[in-house]
């Protein structure tokens, strides 16, 4: 019986698309989505996109799922927002809206949106001195927050 061939693997070609992958790779977390297009702009085969993926999956270096969290809480922290603003943007990476869903659950679980909304508006006001209560209705609108928020938010504050 002949030897098997072993599997070829990405990692281990000279091809200069492989090694640029793994640079690419290397400056920052990627979904699925930004590599297959990065390696369907270089000309990629579709074959050789789908050992790639694999053999990426597989070294644990893409995980959409991992990366949605990892994001979205790294996004929050920098800049609070609500959950529409922060899904549009997940989904907005080419992450699978299921995906994105069960992200923005455990997320929010985990940090109110009304608290978001009160930091971003303490720290807005703070800046700018203003406070009319359609300015800051407008500033928590664009920053994805829902209409019953910014009435809670903005009832709470005008109490206290």
């Amino acid at each position: 019986m002949p030897a098997r061939k072993p599997r070829e693997s990405p990692f281990l070609s000279s091809d200069p698309t492989d090694r640029a992958v793994l640079r690419y790779l290397a400056r920052r977390d990627r979904t699925e989505a930004q590599v297959v297009a990065f390696l369907e702009h270089h000309g990629t085969s579709h074959s050789r996109i789908r050992a790639w993926m694999t053999e990426l999956r597989r070294r644990g270096y893409v995980n959409d799922g991992s990366y949605a969290l990892r994001w979205a809480r790294a996004r929050l922290t920098r800049r609070p927002m609500g959950r529409e603003r922060l899904e549009a943007e997940l989904l907005g990476q080419g992450l699978e809206r299921g995906l994105v869903l069960r992200a923005l659950d455990r997320v929010y679980g985990e940090v109110r949106e009304r608290d978001l909304a009160r930091d971003l508006l303490n720290r807005r006001t703070a800046l700018t001195q203003s406070g009319s209560r359609t300015w800051q209705a407008g500033l928590l609108r664009r920053h994805g927050f829902d209409e019953e928020t910014i009435r809670d938010v903005l009832d709470e504050r005008s109490t206290s």
